[in-house]
């Protein structure tokens, strides 16, 4: 009895640890493809935010006009040298209907819708790789469960390597769909509210217009 007190393995067995890449190692070489799969969406979504960043650079000098003081122009020698980006593409569609402001509405209405559907092309190609990862993971899981079945043999370590293929496939199917999906929704939002502060801008120049319009400008 005191030699089994004295032995801590008999209360506390070992328990043999292994890597994250151990574990990445047993979904069969499903986790190569699922992997190419998570890089790609997530080039994607880089170049999407590289594109965001240069757009708002190239917007800054536009964003910091005096709207309340505004003229005319003023606006026009701001288009001029502006770069190209969502902010001058509304400053040009309005100048150029300054006299009508309901036409100008229109227009900034149309830049923005067009903006997103520019987005929306993001978001379908991040939706398409989320969902062929989880393609991916889904027959990995076939082919682990036809593993398992096809040999019709009892040894452990062939009907563990049929199951490992199926969960760890599986998992990292499911895994790499909510991550591509989660990073996406975080730049929709990002997108959604730059399109949002650029038509309330643009709306500001439109009131504007509205003042110049009464002082027969």
């Amino acid at each position: 009895m005191t030699e089994l007190l004295q032995d801590s393995s008999f209360f506390a067995p070992e328990v043999q640890s292994f890597s994250i890449l151990e574990l990445l190692g047993q979904a069969g070489g499903f986790q190569w493809p699922i992997l190419a799969v998570f890089i790609a969406g997530m080039v994607v979504l880089m170049l999407s935010v590289v594109r965001l960043f240069q757009d708002q650079y190239s917007a800054r000098a536009l964003m910091e006009l005096p709207i309340d003081s505004i003229t005319y122009s003023t606006l026009k020698r701001a288009q001029s040298t502006a770069s190209d980006s969502l902010y001058t593409r509304l400053l040009s569609g309005m100048l150029q209907l300054y006299r009508n402001p309901e036409a100008m509405g229109r227009e900034v209405s149309d830049i923005a819708t067009s903006a997103h559907t520019a987005y929306q092309r993001t978001q379908r190609m991040i939706h398409y790789c989320s969902s062929t990862a989880g393609g991916l993971g889904l027959l990995g899981t076939l082919v682990g469960i036809y593993a398992l079945f096809s040999t019709g043999t009892r040894d452990a370590q062939t009907i563990f390597a049929g199951i490992a293929i199926a969960v760890v496939s599986t998992l990292l199917g499911i895994v790499t769909s909510i991550l591509l999906e989660f990073f996406e929704a975080i730049m929709h939002g990002y997108v959604s509210r730059y399109i949002e502060s650029a038509q309330t801008w643009a709306q500001s120049i439109r009131s504007q217009a509205l003042s110049w319009s009464k002082q027969g400008r």
